[in-house]
């Protein structure tokens, strides 16, 4: 077999193998209906750079990120730009420490952070293999969000 071959029978694997597992987890404990029924802006991750690497938002939007590379992604903020959070439900994000972070990301999948206050935020996402995917260390890109 060729290596464009191999390739596609990995990824079908790790996508069947997520699918699995989000079928198997519990549903989260939070309700994100203060932010579902929002307008959405989408945040394209790609392996070399984020997409647009600034989104311009209004403050009653809510944001999501899209992971077309084959690692698994996660969005972090500092963990000040939790206070500025204007929703109940934050979405697919949680505290860890000193950062505000998503949960993994896998390769076609997305996440969502409700509402934010007026102002300007940075964002960090990490990009790590998975397992089975061969390795190949964490990559850091880093985006930039402006609430008006």
């Amino acid at each position: 077999m060729n290596r464009s071959t191999n390739r596609a029978r990995r990824l079908a694997a790790g996508l069947a193998g997520a699918l699995a597992l989000a079928l198997a987890a519990p549903a989260l404990a939070e309700d994100p209906s203060d932010h579902a029924d929002h307008e959405h802006q989408l945040i394209r991750i790609f392996e070399g750079r984020v997409r647009p690497a600034v989104q311009v938002i209004r403050g009653d939007d809510a944001l999501g990120w899209l992971n077309y590379t084959a690692k698994i992604a996660r969005i972090s903020f500092d963990k000040e730009v939790a206070k500025h959070l204007t929703c109940t439900s934050p979405g697919s994000f949680h505290l860890d420490g000193e950062r505000l972070v998503s949960g993994d990301i896998q390769a076609t999948q997305f996440a969502t952070l409700c509402n934010l206050a007026p102002g300007e935020y940075e964002y960090r996402v990490t990009l790590r293999s998975g397992i089975g995917s061969g390795g190949g260390g964490e990559k850091v890109l880093d985006g930039k969000i402006l609430v008006e």
